[in-house]
Protein backbone atom coordinates (compact mmCIF):
# COMPACT_ATOMS: atom_id res chain seq x y z
CA UNK A 1 0.00 0.00 0.00
CA UNK A 2 3.10 2.34 0.81
CA UNK A 3 7.01 1.49 -0.06
CA UNK A 4 8.71 0.78 3.16
CA UNK A 5 11.12 3.53 1.69
CA UNK A 6 8.33 6.58 2.65
CA UNK A 7 7.85 4.61 5.65
CA UNK A 8 11.42 5.12 6.73
CA UNK A 9 11.94 8.66 5.23
CA UNK A 10 9.10 9.79 7.47
CA UNK A 11 10.86 8.01 10.42
CA UNK A 12 14.48 9.68 9.84
CA UNK A 13 12.78 13.02 9.20
CA UNK A 14 11.18 12.90 12.30
CA UNK A 15 14.18 11.79 14.24
CA UNK A 16 15.56 14.36 13.00
CA UNK A 17 13.63 17.54 13.94
CA UNK A 18 12.29 16.09 17.42
CA UNK A 19 16.27 15.83 18.40
CA UNK A 20 16.93 19.27 17.30
CA UNK A 21 13.52 20.17 18.69
CA UNK A 22 14.32 18.19 22.20
CA UNK A 23 18.16 20.17 22.12
CA UNK A 24 17.19 23.32 21.49
CA UNK A 25 13.66 23.94 23.56
CA UNK A 26 13.48 21.55 26.03
CA UNK A 27 16.21 21.82 28.04
CA UNK A 28 15.35 19.57 31.13
CA UNK A 29 15.67 22.42 34.20
CA UNK A 30 14.30 24.98 32.34
CA UNK A 31 11.29 22.67 31.34
CA UNK A 32 11.16 21.26 34.94
CA UNK A 33 10.49 24.51 35.88
CA UNK A 34 7.91 25.64 33.01
CA UNK A 35 5.87 22.50 34.20
CA UNK A 36 5.56 23.12 37.66
CA UNK A 37 4.18 26.32 37.31
CA UNK A 38 2.16 25.51 34.02
CA UNK A 39 -1.45 25.37 34.97
CA UNK A 40 -1.87 21.72 32.57
CA UNK A 41 -6.18 22.54 33.89
CA UNK A 42 -6.70 24.65 30.56
CA UNK A 43 -6.00 21.54 28.17
CA UNK A 44 -9.52 19.90 29.24
CA UNK A 45 -11.89 22.75 28.01
CA UNK A 46 -9.72 23.40 25.10
CA UNK A 47 -10.59 20.05 23.62
CA UNK A 48 -13.97 20.96 23.80
CA UNK A 49 -13.05 23.35 20.77
CA UNK A 50 -10.85 21.06 18.76
CA UNK A 51 -14.27 18.69 19.12
CA UNK A 52 -16.03 21.50 17.47
CA UNK A 53 -13.70 21.90 14.95
CA UNK A 54 -14.16 18.30 13.90
CA UNK A 55 -17.98 18.78 13.77
CA UNK A 56 -17.08 22.04 11.50
CA UNK A 57 -14.81 20.03 9.16
CA UNK A 58 -18.00 17.53 8.85
CA UNK A 59 -20.33 20.30 7.93
CA UNK A 60 -17.99 21.42 5.68
CA UNK A 61 -17.53 17.68 4.38
CA UNK A 62 -21.10 17.35 3.79
CA UNK A 63 -21.09 20.36 1.81
CA UNK A 64 -18.32 18.70 -0.68
CA UNK A 65 -19.74 15.07 -0.94
CA UNK A 66 -23.74 17.05 -2.31
CA UNK A 67 -22.75 15.79 -5.49
CA UNK A 68 -22.28 11.95 -4.55
CA UNK A 69 -24.53 11.75 -1.34
CA UNK A 70 -27.65 13.80 -1.59
CA UNK A 71 -28.35 12.87 2.19
CA UNK A 72 -26.06 10.83 4.24
CA UNK A 73 -27.83 8.29 6.28
CA UNK A 74 -25.45 8.87 9.42
CA UNK A 75 -23.49 11.89 10.41
CA UNK A 76 -20.20 12.48 9.07
CA UNK A 77 -19.02 13.18 12.58
CA UNK A 78 -17.16 10.02 13.46
CA UNK A 79 -16.03 9.05 9.77
CA UNK A 80 -13.58 12.68 10.20
CA UNK A 81 -12.84 11.43 13.43
CA UNK A 82 -11.58 7.83 12.29
CA UNK A 83 -9.72 9.92 9.36
CA UNK A 84 -7.71 12.07 11.98
CA UNK A 85 -7.04 8.55 14.32
CA UNK A 86 -5.65 7.15 11.31
CA UNK A 87 -3.38 9.65 10.30
CA UNK A 88 -2.11 10.17 14.02
CA UNK A 89 -1.03 6.39 13.89
CA UNK A 90 -0.23 5.81 10.55
CA UNK A 91 2.35 7.23 8.14
CA UNK A 92 2.37 10.12 5.25
CA UNK A 93 -1.08 10.81 6.14
CA UNK A 94 -2.39 7.65 4.98
CA UNK A 95 -5.88 8.43 7.14
CA UNK A 96 -7.01 10.52 4.18
CA UNK A 97 -7.07 7.10 2.30
CA UNK A 98 -8.77 5.35 5.11
CA UNK A 99 -11.03 8.19 5.77
CA UNK A 100 -12.23 8.12 2.00
CA UNK A 101 -12.49 4.23 1.81
CA UNK A 102 -14.85 4.43 5.21
CA UNK A 103 -17.11 6.95 4.17
CA UNK A 104 -18.06 4.64 1.15
CA UNK A 105 -18.06 1.95 3.86
CA UNK A 106 -21.03 3.68 5.64
CA UNK A 107 -22.80 5.51 2.38
CA UNK A 108 -21.74 3.47 -0.39
CA UNK A 109 -20.20 6.32 -2.43
CA UNK A 110 -17.09 5.67 -4.42
CA UNK A 111 -13.61 6.29 -2.29
CA UNK A 112 -11.74 7.59 -5.15
CA UNK A 113 -14.63 10.30 -5.76
CA UNK A 114 -14.74 10.92 -1.78
CA UNK A 115 -10.78 11.43 -2.39
CA UNK A 116 -11.63 14.09 -4.69
CA UNK A 117 -13.61 16.09 -2.12
CA UNK A 118 -10.67 15.34 0.60
CA UNK A 119 -8.03 17.05 -1.64
CA UNK A 120 -10.18 20.01 -1.96
CA UNK A 121 -10.48 20.11 1.72
CA UNK A 122 -6.87 20.06 1.99
CA UNK A 123 -6.40 22.86 -0.92
CA UNK A 124 -8.78 25.34 1.25
CA UNK A 125 -7.38 24.58 4.36
CA UNK A 126 -4.14 25.97 2.83
CA UNK A 127 -5.53 29.12 1.65
CA UNK A 128 -7.04 29.72 4.99
CA UNK A 129 -4.07 29.54 6.65
CA UNK A 130 -1.92 31.57 4.23
CA UNK A 131 -5.12 34.13 4.96
CA UNK A 132 -4.30 33.83 8.49
CA UNK A 133 -0.88 34.52 7.76
CA UNK A 134 -1.88 37.31 5.46
CA UNK A 135 -4.06 38.99 8.62
CA UNK A 136 -1.21 38.91 10.91
CA UNK A 137 0.76 40.76 8.54
CA UNK A 138 -0.94 43.47 7.43
CA UNK A 139 -2.89 44.09 11.38
CA UNK A 140 -1.94 46.44 13.26
CA UNK A 141 -0.37 43.74 16.28
CA UNK A 142 3.40 44.57 15.86
CA UNK A 143 5.85 43.71 13.74
CA UNK A 144 5.47 39.60 14.78
CA UNK A 145 5.97 38.24 11.20
CA UNK A 146 9.39 41.16 11.11
CA UNK A 147 10.58 38.98 14.22
CA UNK A 148 9.86 35.27 12.42
CA UNK A 149 11.92 36.89 9.09
CA UNK A 150 14.68 37.84 11.55
CA UNK A 151 15.55 33.80 12.25
CA UNK A 152 14.88 33.27 8.71
CA UNK A 153 18.19 32.98 6.15
CA UNK A 154 17.69 35.93 3.25
CA UNK A 155 14.94 37.88 6.39
CA UNK A 156 12.09 39.39 5.09
CA UNK A 157 12.53 38.71 1.42
CA UNK A 158 12.59 35.08 1.65
CA UNK A 159 9.39 35.01 3.90
CA UNK A 160 7.65 36.93 1.91
CA UNK A 161 8.04 35.46 -1.37
CA UNK A 162 7.74 31.60 0.11
CA UNK A 163 4.41 32.74 1.23
CA UNK A 164 3.37 34.75 -1.96
CA UNK A 165 4.67 31.93 -4.43
CA UNK A 166 2.76 29.42 -1.93
CA UNK A 167 -0.51 31.05 -1.75
CA UNK A 168 -0.23 32.16 -5.80
CA UNK A 169 0.15 28.64 -6.43
CA UNK A 170 -2.97 27.47 -4.55
CA UNK A 171 -5.13 30.17 -5.76
CA UNK A 172 -4.10 28.50 -9.08
CA UNK A 173 -4.97 25.17 -8.18
CA UNK A 174 -8.17 26.50 -7.10
CA UNK A 175 -9.05 28.61 -10.05
CA UNK A 176 -7.96 25.25 -12.46
CA UNK A 177 -10.56 23.25 -10.29
CA UNK A 178 -13.18 26.05 -11.16
CA UNK A 179 -12.53 26.97 -14.63
CA UNK A 180 -11.50 23.19 -16.31
CA UNK A 181 -14.46 20.94 -16.97
CA UNK A 182 -14.09 17.13 -15.96
CA UNK A 183 -14.02 16.03 -19.77
CA UNK A 184 -10.69 18.86 -20.09
CA UNK A 185 -8.96 17.80 -16.59
CA UNK A 186 -9.38 14.00 -17.83
CA UNK A 187 -7.38 14.63 -20.93
CA UNK A 188 -4.63 16.91 -19.72
CA UNK A 189 -4.17 14.07 -17.34
CA UNK A 190 -3.90 11.24 -20.19
CA UNK A 191 -1.86 13.66 -22.63
CA UNK A 192 0.67 13.83 -19.22
CA UNK A 193 1.02 10.11 -19.25
CA UNK A 194 2.19 9.27 -22.49
CA UNK A 195 5.05 7.82 -21.09
CA UNK A 196 2.68 5.64 -18.61
CA UNK A 197 2.42 1.80 -19.83
CA UNK A 198 -1.03 0.82 -21.57
CA UNK A 199 -2.37 -0.98 -18.90
CA UNK A 200 -1.60 1.20 -15.90
CA UNK A 201 -2.86 4.28 -18.01
CA UNK A 202 -6.65 2.87 -18.30
CA UNK A 203 -6.79 2.69 -14.70
CA UNK A 204 -5.27 5.73 -13.57
CA UNK A 205 -7.44 7.21 -15.90
CA UNK A 206 -10.27 5.72 -14.31
CA UNK A 207 -8.89 7.35 -10.89
CA UNK A 208 -8.78 10.91 -12.06
CA UNK A 209 -12.53 10.54 -13.32
CA UNK A 210 -13.21 9.38 -9.95
CA UNK A 211 -11.47 12.19 -8.35
CA UNK A 212 -12.61 14.94 -10.66
CA UNK A 213 -15.81 13.75 -9.78
CA UNK A 214 -15.19 14.76 -6.40
CA UNK A 215 -14.27 18.11 -7.02
CA UNK A 216 -17.63 19.01 -8.95
CA UNK A 217 -18.88 20.55 -5.94
CA UNK A 218 -16.66 23.48 -6.07
CA UNK A 219 -17.20 24.57 -10.20
CA UNK A 220 -18.97 27.71 -9.08
CA UNK A 221 -18.30 31.10 -7.35
CA UNK A 222 -20.79 30.53 -4.96
CA UNK A 223 -19.39 27.42 -4.15
CA UNK A 224 -15.95 28.57 -3.64
CA UNK A 225 -17.15 30.80 -1.15
CA UNK A 226 -19.74 28.14 0.96
CA UNK A 227 -16.61 26.15 1.37
CA UNK A 228 -14.28 28.90 2.31
CA UNK A 229 -17.07 30.43 5.07
CA UNK A 230 -17.57 26.73 6.33
CA UNK A 231 -13.87 26.75 7.11
CA UNK A 232 -13.22 29.45 8.41
CA UNK A 233 -15.18 28.61 11.74
CA UNK A 234 -12.82 25.37 11.30
CA UNK A 235 -9.44 27.33 12.14
CA UNK A 236 -10.98 29.43 14.47
CA UNK A 237 -12.18 26.76 16.52
CA UNK A 238 -8.15 25.34 16.56
CA UNK A 239 -7.12 28.79 17.22
CA UNK A 240 -9.46 29.11 20.71
CA UNK A 241 -8.01 25.43 21.43
CA UNK A 242 -4.82 26.67 21.55
CA UNK A 243 -5.21 29.89 22.60
CA UNK A 244 -6.66 28.25 26.57
CA UNK A 245 -3.86 25.78 26.25
CA UNK A 246 -1.52 28.76 26.04
CA UNK A 247 -3.36 30.59 29.25
CA UNK A 248 -1.82 27.35 31.34
CA UNK A 249 1.55 29.04 30.57
CA UNK A 250 3.39 32.17 30.95
CA UNK A 251 3.79 32.66 27.61
CA UNK A 252 1.39 36.05 27.10
CA UNK A 253 4.33 37.76 29.06
CA UNK A 254 6.16 37.67 25.95
CA UNK A 255 3.58 39.79 24.08
CA UNK A 256 1.31 43.30 24.59
CA UNK A 257 -1.84 42.25 25.37
CA UNK A 258 -4.36 39.60 24.35
CA UNK A 259 -5.02 41.13 20.71
CA UNK A 260 -1.03 40.49 19.98
CA UNK A 261 -1.43 37.10 21.80
CA UNK A 262 -4.16 36.00 19.73
CA UNK A 263 -2.06 36.84 16.45
CA UNK A 264 0.76 34.95 18.07
CA UNK A 265 -1.57 31.68 18.21
CA UNK A 266 -2.37 32.36 15.24
CA UNK A 267 0.98 32.36 12.98
CA UNK A 268 1.68 29.87 15.12
CA UNK A 269 -0.63 27.54 14.16
CA UNK A 270 -0.80 28.28 10.03
CA UNK A 271 3.46 27.49 10.57
CA UNK A 272 2.79 24.47 12.59
CA UNK A 273 0.38 23.29 10.32
CA UNK A 274 1.94 24.00 6.74
CA UNK A 275 5.23 22.47 8.41
CA UNK A 276 2.92 18.98 8.09
CA UNK A 277 4.57 19.60 4.06
CA UNK A 278 7.88 17.91 4.94
CA UNK A 279 7.77 13.70 5.02
CA UNK A 280 7.35 12.69 8.19
CA UNK A 281 5.85 9.91 10.16
CA UNK A 282 2.66 9.96 11.66
CA UNK A 283 0.59 12.89 13.02
CA UNK A 284 3.33 15.48 11.39
CA UNK A 285 5.57 14.28 14.88
CA UNK A 286 8.74 16.52 14.12
CA UNK A 287 7.85 18.97 12.05
CA UNK A 288 5.28 20.73 13.80
CA UNK A 289 7.00 20.50 17.21
CA UNK A 290 9.86 21.79 15.62
CA UNK A 291 8.55 25.05 13.44
CA UNK A 292 5.71 25.71 15.76
CA UNK A 293 8.13 26.21 18.58
CA UNK A 294 10.63 28.69 16.21
CA UNK A 295 7.77 30.42 15.90
CA UNK A 296 7.37 31.27 19.47
CA UNK A 297 10.70 32.01 20.62
CA UNK A 298 10.98 34.01 17.24
CA UNK A 299 8.07 36.04 18.85
CA UNK A 300 10.01 36.48 22.17
CA UNK A 301 8.46 33.53 23.79
CA UNK A 302 11.24 31.58 26.01
CA UNK A 303 12.44 28.76 24.56
CA UNK A 304 11.60 26.22 27.50
CA UNK A 305 7.90 27.53 27.70
CA UNK A 306 7.31 27.30 23.84
CA UNK A 307 8.99 23.70 23.92
CA UNK A 308 6.66 22.72 26.82
CA UNK A 309 3.72 24.40 25.31
CA UNK A 310 4.13 23.20 21.97
CA UNK A 311 4.60 19.63 22.85
CA UNK A 312 1.60 19.71 25.36
CA UNK A 313 -0.44 21.37 22.53
CA UNK A 314 0.33 18.27 20.28
CA UNK A 315 -0.18 15.94 22.16
CA UNK A 316 -4.09 17.60 22.86
CA UNK A 317 -4.21 17.67 19.08
CA UNK A 318 -3.46 13.72 18.81
CA UNK A 319 -4.14 12.05 21.53
CA UNK A 320 -8.03 12.45 22.69
CA UNK A 321 -9.07 12.26 18.89
CA UNK A 322 -7.21 9.32 18.50
CA UNK A 323 -8.79 7.50 21.21
CA UNK A 324 -12.19 8.69 20.11
CA UNK A 325 -11.62 7.57 16.24
CA UNK A 326 -10.13 3.85 18.20
CA UNK A 327 -13.55 3.70 19.80
CA UNK A 328 -16.08 4.79 17.48
CA UNK A 329 -14.57 1.70 15.20
CA UNK A 330 -14.82 -0.69 18.32
CA UNK A 331 -18.25 0.45 18.49
CA UNK A 332 -19.54 0.54 14.39
CA UNK A 333 -18.25 -3.00 14.43
CA UNK A 334 -15.21 -2.29 12.61
CA UNK A 335 -11.62 -3.02 13.19
CA UNK A 336 -8.54 0.00 11.28
CA UNK A 337 -6.58 -3.07 9.85
CA UNK A 338 -10.07 -4.38 7.68
CA UNK A 339 -9.97 -0.74 6.61
CA UNK A 340 -6.43 -0.97 5.70
CA UNK A 341 -6.71 -3.99 3.75
CA UNK A 342 -9.45 -2.64 1.74
CA UNK A 343 -8.21 0.59 1.26
CA UNK A 344 -7.51 -0.13 -2.37
CA UNK A 345 -7.38 2.94 -3.71
CA UNK A 346 -4.03 3.45 -2.54
CA UNK A 347 -2.85 0.55 -4.88
CA UNK A 348 -1.88 1.53 -8.42
CA UNK A 349 -2.87 -1.78 -9.23
CA UNK A 350 -6.40 -2.05 -8.60
CA UNK A 351 -7.81 1.70 -9.02
CA UNK A 352 -9.19 0.80 -12.41
CA UNK A 353 -12.17 -1.12 -10.61
CA UNK A 354 -14.74 0.09 -8.75
CA UNK A 355 -14.23 0.50 -5.52
CA UNK A 356 -17.32 0.14 -4.35
CA UNK A 357 -18.36 -3.59 -5.94
CA UNK A 358 -16.43 -5.27 -2.46
CA UNK A 359 -18.41 -2.99 0.02
CA UNK A 360 -19.07 -4.96 2.97
CA UNK A 361 -22.98 -4.21 4.27
CA UNK A 362 -23.22 -3.55 7.30
CA UNK A 363 -26.40 -3.95 9.27
CA UNK A 364 -25.11 -2.57 13.27
CA UNK A 365 -24.33 0.82 14.20
CA UNK A 366 -24.05 2.73 17.31
CA UNK A 367 -22.54 5.90 15.49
Amino acid sequence: MISQRSVWVGLVVSAVFLTVFALLFLPINDVKEVVREANFWYVAPSLLFYLAAVYFRSLRWRYLLRPLIESPKRSLFPVVVVGYMANNILPVRLGEVVRAYYVGLREGVNPASAFGTVAVERVFDVFVLFLLIAAVWVLPVGDMLGRVADDLPGGTPTLLALSLLSFIGITVIIAAIVVLDPATTVRLTERMMFFVPAGIKVKLLELARRLVEGLAVVKTPRALVAVLLLSLPIWAAEVLMLYVIALGFDIDSAFGGRVEMVAAICLFMAIANLSLVVPSTAGGVGPFNFFGAVTLVALGVNEAEAGAYVLTAHIALLLPVTLLGLAILLFDHTSLKSLLSRTRLAQVGDTGDDLTDDLPVQTKSTT
